[in-house]
């Protein structure tokens, strides 16, 4: 076995380890699916309705909690003690969802649960970013997209089928295994020379690269931290400042919000928890948990293929290809609902909403989906990768919320076919801003990056 091809098993082992608490989100974030529907059948809990859109809501608002926390302890504790610290909500969460008996009980369940995953997305694309060479940074900052949708499938595959006590005891079992073996794991490199531990830096180098000459990387990784402002009155809002002050940290800050609202804004958390009553509306009779399986299975299948071309045509390309099949397929269902609604005869074209719901979700999934998280874990220079972490993942709890809601509303106000074609409008000048704004980005290096970003775009 060659140094590289070691580097590389190495650091895909990292993200495997690192990637089970993004499969432990995917089980909170897919939870409410299968399991809502019990609250009126068997489940000891009986639940209102507008109860339910708290149960399902306040885990967004503990991802905005829980994003707050890596500013306070990911520069002090490390990367690595911060993602250990996540499991503590989250093994809480799983166990008080199971056992609990009332619904403020299920309500602090699902909050713990979404501080867990606010500090799961504020951290893990910065520690992979900062562990993996240029080789491997792509491929594993995609992957954390796809094994967040495996474990929505897993929440659906699960939840379908067993007790709400029964999924959560599983389900608990992903942070205790994550605990148990990320704590083997070397911290984050850049934070050892950080802190000025050159030595344990060093050597975390050897082993993730796989090599013993890593004195190029060590070069690089201090040419880096010699760049940030080491002054001890450094706060959370000098650090916002800086983030528009700086001309690459103004372009990092651009580029990450037009990824987080292709990942956020395009519709796709309210088409995927909708779409049962979509398939229903459209009157083609495809079973609720077929849909749910097939559209889950869409979307892994979809990001799996991302992360085997990324290399080869780059994270800007795929967002280029994807974005497209998002704004047919929306508009496509955006017309039939509009015929529907108009009273047209569609009887021969009810198959259009479930067909084009499946295209779109291929679409999302091959790139609007999987791609911002890895932009944002690489696009930041040091001084600001923390506000800028925090600011992703209160972005991503807001406009997920906002956009769900904003579904419902318009809806109920006009019809389906509003909110699926304002949908479409809003991924098209995404589209738009992708092509104008938003960089290549694989196979260069942190450094390379930072350079880029102060030259153009």
């Amino acid at each position: 076995m060659t140094t590289m091809e070691r580097g590389i098993l190495r650091q895909m082992f990292i993200g495997i380890v690192c990637n089970l608490l993004i499969i432990d989100s995917g089980l909170n974030e897919g939870w409410s699916t299968p399991i809502i529907p019990k609250f009126e059948q068997d489940d000891p809990v009986k639940v209102s309705s507008d109860k339910v859109v708290w149960i399902v809501n306040l885990m967004y608002v503990g991802v905005g909690l829980g994003s707050i926390v890596p500013f306070l302890l990911m520069d002090r504790i490390g990367r690595k003690g911060t993602l250990l610290f996540a499991t503590i909500p989250k093994i809480a969460s799983w166990i008080l969802i199971g056992l609990a008996a009332t619904v403020p009980q299920l309500y602090f369940g699902r909050i713990l649960a979404g501080i867990g995953c606010g500090i799961t997305y504020a951290v893990m694309p910065m520690y992979l970013g900062e562990v993996s060479s240029k080789k491997t940074r792509g491929p594993l900052g995609t992957l954390m997209a796809v094994l967040l949708n495996t474990g929505m499938m897993l929440a659906y595959a699960i939840g379908l089928w067993v007790s709400r006590f029964t999924m959560s005891m599983i389900s608990v079992s992903i942070p205790l295994i994550f605990l148990l073996t990320f704590v083997w794991l070397p911290e984050s490199s850049v934070f050892l020379t950080k802190k000025n531990k050159l030595i344990s830096a060093e050597r975390t180098l050897k082993w993730a690269l796989g090599k013993d000459d890593v004195m190029e990387e060590l070069e690089e990784i201090k040419r880096i931290v010699a760049t940030e402002d080491h002054s001890p009155d450094r706060t959370l809002g000098r650090s916002l400042q800086e983030m528009f002050t700086r001309r690459e940290n103004r372009r990092a800050f651009r580029i990450a919000v037009i990824v987080m609202s292709a990942l956020t804004l395009t519709g796709a958390a309210p088409l995927l928890a909708y779409q049962s009553f979509i398939f229903e509306e459209a009157g083609f009779e495809v079973a609720t948990n077929i849909s749910i399986v097939i559209t889950g299975c869409a979307i892994v299948l979809a990001g799996s293929v991302c992360v085997l071309l990324v290399r080869m045509a780059g994270k800007r390309l795929l967002l280029l290809i994807s974005t497209p099949i998002c704004v047919v397929s929306l508009t496509m269902m955006g017309i039939f609902f509009g015929l529907l609604t108009s009273d047209h005869d569609v009887s021969k074209l009810r198959w259009i909403p479930s067909v084009f719901l499946v295209i779109y979700v291929l679409g999302y999934g091959l790139a609007l989906n999987p791609i911002p998280l890895a932009y944002v874990g690489e696009i930041f220079h040091i001084d600001v990768k923390v506000p800028a972490a925090i600011f992703c993942s209160v972005y991503y709890a807001i406009a997920t919320t906002t956009m769900v809601k904003f579904y419902q509303v318009l809806q109920e106000s006009y019809g389906t076919y509003m909110p699926i074609l304002v949908f479409a409008v809003i991924t098209l000048l995404i589209w738009l801003l992708i092509y104008r704004y938003v960089p290549e980005t694989e196979g260069k290096t942190l450094e390379e990056i930072q350079i880029e970003l102060r030259r153009k775009y």
